[in-house]
């Protein structure tokens, strides 16, 4: 029934029971080197392109402007605007004026008796000469009081939320990437005519770095993500490793959702890591056993002469070890535990 394990003929590999922590390999998995966030940044129209954060090989602080597009013409604008306040300023301070004129004259016409109005006609009010059309001028006069507070405040919140998007910011501390070919003189203005649905720039916070590995394994998915770390191979015999961080469930297209492993990398590697993000590699998912565990090798499960007619690992390891419980499968060994130390909850 095991016909699908591997052939193999050789001497009996037994390790026995780990007196120690021990970290051995779980497989290879496809792997991501991926930033804190990332974020990518875009203007929604072309234009004049200036004030260019030319300086792209150190860190760039949060709010640091990146790129601002039609600085001239924005200022222009800002110029009109003023007047526009001002003389919007002056039309209701007139308007004011001329309310509180009409106030007085009436509040005079009706402090005269009947024989004095006689002698002002030229006082008497157009319409209703009354305390109820005081009030109502009163109240004309507090609300173009109030359009009046407003009228910069509403004015300038207009223009903000008009030019905002023209002045390209860093959203956090990061690293800075462009999408485009510097100009020749970067510092001055210049004509940027690509595509506002192509990203200007992509920032990345670079105060964290994760390799990232999908698990699909039910059993490891069950296991102490504490327990695992990663390392990816680099020239030279070196190696990029991480330590579990966190995990979540990410949307995976046609895919499906998928179970993504975070394991932090160290801040002295940041620098490989940043040169590593958007590289497709493989990663080394290790497994680190607590001293009460045992390790056997499948080559040692192979020699039992039940083996051939074993449906799988799990099954041969137990009818081995009956005392036992398989906690994890890697590629060369099986790891188990003793049944007095599973706690009931596990299988």
């Amino acid at each position: 029934m095991m016909r699908h394990f591997p052939n193999i003929i050789g001497c009996l590999i037994v390790l026995g029971t780990c007196l120690k922590a021990e970290t051995v390999p779980v497989g290879d998995l496809d792997a991501k080197i991926v930033p804190e966030q990332v974020a990518t940044l875009s203007f929604q129209t072309k234009g004049i392109v200036s004030d260019l954060h030319v300086d792209t090989s150190q860190r760039v602080e949060k709010g640091t402007v990146i790129a601002v597009m039609d600085k001239e013409k924005t200022q222009q604008e800002r110029e009109d605007m003023e007047l526009q306040i001002r003389r919007e300023r002056l039309t209701k301070k007139d308007e004011i004026r001329k309310l509180e004129q009409q106030r007085e004259k009436l509040n005079f016409y009706l402090s005269l008796n009947e024989e004095e109005r006689n002698y002002a006609r030229e006082l008497r009010p157009e319409g209703e000469a009354s305390q109820a059309s005081v009030a109502d001028i009163n109240e004309r006069i507090e609300l173009n009081k109030l359009e009046l507070n407003t009228i910069e405040r509403r004015k300038r919140m207009d223009f903000d939320m008009k030019h905002e998007p023209l002045t390209m910011r860093m959203p956090f501390t990061g690293r800075l990437q462009y999408h485009f070919p510097m100009p020749e003189h970067p510092e001055r203005p210049f004509e940027y005519v690509q595509n506002p649905a192509i990203p200007f720039a992509t920032v990345c916070d670079d105060s964290a770095f994760y390799i990232t590995v999908s698990l699909t394994d039910t059993d490891l998915s069950l296991m102490q993500p504490e327990s695992f770390s990663v390392a990816v191979r680099l020239p030279a015999g070196q190696r990029l490793t991480g330590t579990f961080a966190f995990r979540r469930v990410e949307r995976g297209g046609n895919r499906g959702d998928m179970l993504v492993y975070f394991f932090k990398i160290p801040q002295q590697a940041h620098d490989t890591a940043f040169r590593m993000l958007g590289s497709s590699t493989t990663a080394t998912l290790y497994y680190t056993t607590d001293g009460g565990c045992k390790r056997v090798s499948k080559a040692e499960l192979l020699t039992h002469p039940s083996a051939p007619d074993c449906q799988d690992w799990r099954e041969l390891a137990q009818l081995v070890y009956p005392d036992h419980v398989v906690m994890l499968i890697t590629e060369r060994d099986v790891i188990m535990r003793p049944q007095s130390a599973t706690p009931a909850s596990e299988p």
